[in-house]
């Protein structure tokens, strides 16, 4: 059993509304684990003083979560093949060669399918956005053989760069780029990997349907105007708390090298837990 407590947090701006800190007292108490878990925002400009900051306190680690995912991955002396690849990290821990990186975001959204019954395999999908978060679902439904992944953006440019990066490293599918307009085509599964519907106002430019499979990386209280038509549609919803907390399973288990099942198993309960706190105000 780990015995040592786990000094730990969320780097980013805004923060207000993150649960993550309410995600590891639910691990805390699930685990017997003792877990100090903090937010820290901070600006661009400071966020290599404040990540050495964190070592001198004894931190295992943190999380990275927006705006600074991809400058957190440049700072990275060992990055995982995800983070290599997307160009944007999310859970970094201080290891005995520099800052190692994991893109938990990526696993997470592979497990969150996996574990409901659903595979990407051989479907069509949007991704709506272009930073570490779109590219962190593109990547996880590229390993898991989607036939193609259109990414719907503002940032044309980006989006562009990101399907180039994904189509080399998964060759069998077809990234694309589309403008960030309303889509109805073929496709069946859609990621919102923008802020829209937690830091920013209103839902991906998209009418759910029947059949679809919508999941929403953004996380609100009643749940988001994109859950919340998918659901009225019929489609399957999921949403990101779902993410959030496999996200987190797999951040403690990269700190603190405990077995994956000693941490995954407790993910239904902990996402159980959390819409409860959250309902309950």
């Amino acid at each position: 059993m780990y015995s040592k407590p786990i000094k730990a947090g969320l780097l980013g701006f805004p923060l207000s509304k993150s649960l993550s800190p309410d995600i590891f007292r639910i691990f805390s108490a699930l685990s017997g684990l003792e877990i100090q878990y903090e937010t820290r925002e901070c600006g661009a400009a400071e966020l290599g003083a404040v990540i050495q900051g964190l070592r001198a306190e004894g931190w295992a680690g943190f999380n990275v979560t927006i705006p600074h995912k991809q400058a957190a991955f440049r700072l990275l002396n060992l990055p995982d093949p995800a983070s290599r690849d997307i160009k944007a990290v999310n859970a970094v821990r201080f290891g005995k060669m520099g800052l190692e990186g994991l893109n938990t975001d990526a696993a997470a959204i592979r497990l969150t399918l996996e574990e409901n019954g659903l595979s990407a395999a051989g479907k069509k999908a949007v991704v709506f956005g272009s930073g570490g978060s779109a590219g962190a679902a593109g990547w996880a439904l590229g390993r898991s053989c989607a036939a193609s992944v259109t990414f719907c953006a503002r940032n044309a440019g980006t989006a562009r760069q990101t399907a180039q990066n994904l189509a080399e490293v998964f060759p069998k599918t077809l990234f694309s780029v589309s403008p960030f307009e309303t889509r109805r085509g073929e496709e069946e599964i859609f990621i919102n990997a923008t802020p829209l519907g937690m830091y920013a106002p209103g839902m991906p430019p998209l009418q759910p349907r029947s059949g679809d499979i919508c999941l929403d990386l953004a996380y609100t209280p009643g749940g988001t105007g994109f859950i919340r038509a998918a659901k009225q549609a019929g489609a399957g919803a999921f949403d990101g708390l779902e993410v959030l907390v496999r996200q987190a399973a797999l951040s403690l288990r990269f700190w603190t090298g405990l077995p994956g099942g000693d941490i995954v198993k407790f993910n239904m309960e902990a996402i159980k837990l959390l819409r409860e706190k959250i309902k309950g105000g």
